[in-house]
């Protein structure tokens, strides 16, 4: 990929394509978030992190936000954010993140 720092430079916005996983032992989830806006670098991979963590479902019964994550057998380790940490539960699992495209939002 081409990651051309001027569609954010000078006020311009860009659309950028996010690619996480996130992992414990050998249990894994991916995903892929659009951050929009004019931040490149790590606040790109920040945002893209936040926006993954509101999109989470909740544990109806105890409103805790959760995710699933799965290992090569298809086994389930579910995750909760028992601790109330928010943002920084979900970050603290984060295994890889790349931007894989960036393109002027129009």
């Amino acid at each position: 990929m081409n990651y051309d720092p001027n569609l954010v430079c000078s006020g311009r916005m860009a659309k950028q394509k996010v690619k996480l996983i996130f992992g414990q032992w050998d249990y894994r989830a991916e995903g892929v978030g659009e951050v929009r806006g004019n931040c490149k670098g790590l606040t790109v991979i920040e945002s893209a992190i936040s926006s993954a963590y509101d999109q989470l479902p909740t544990m109806h019964s105890y409103e805790l936000k959760y995710i699933n994550l799965k290992n090569s057998k298809g086994d389930v380790l579910e995750c909760c954010d028992d601790g109330d940490e928010g943002e920084d539960w979900l970050a603290n699992m984060l295994i890889s993140a790349e931007i894989i495209s960036i393109e002027p939002e129009l």
